[in-house]
């Protein structure tokens, strides 16, 4: 196929849905809980929340992730594929980026690249977003984040 620049056009990409993470080695999943100080003084934490492929990477195509890590985070950036840890200090900054992430959830239908198939020929893999699935992690993830700013705790989140 020819496009318009005068150069053969790549082929359609080839688009997934619902996934699951061993679909593809590409696919990013995702966890995140609370952290405390227990009784020796030492760091301890949870998973209160599974991210799904669709909401890793509805996070990270929406831009979530790069709000997240203009945070002052501990440990290290949000999307490292290690935990990143929001201080109490970070709390209501993280939860206002849920909330506003919430608004880009409806009215249209998002895909976002994950990676290529070799083929021949070279495609793109991408993911369509479930809008209604990333709607209730979103709501996961704000009900932790509140409940860590009640409970004095901090936040552990891994991409």
């Amino acid at each position: 196929m020819w496009d318009a620049r005068g150069g053969f056009a790549s082929p359609e990409p080839i688009v997934l849905e619902a996934p699951p993470p061993e679909a593809h080695p590409e696919l990013r999943v995702g966890e995140a809980g609370w952290v405390w100080e227990d009784e020796a003084s030492e760091l301890t934490t949870n998973t209160r929340v599974l991210l799904s492929p669709n909401t890793t990477h509805a996070l990270l195509g929406h831009g979530v992730v790069d709000e997240l890590n203009r945070l002052d985070l501990e440990l290290g950036p949000v999307g490292s594929g290690r935990d990143a840890l929001i201080p109490q200090a970070a709390i209501d900054e993280a939860s206002a980026i849920l909330y506003e992430a919430d608004r880009k959830t409806y009215g249209d239908i998002w895909e976002f690249p994950f990676a290529e198939d070799p083929g021949p020929p070279l495609r793109q893999l991408r993911l369509r977003i479930n809008n209604r699935e990333y709607q209730r992690s979103l709501a996961r993830l704000q009900d932790l984040v509140r409940g860590a700013s009640r409970s004095g705790f901090a936040v552990r989140i891994r991409i």
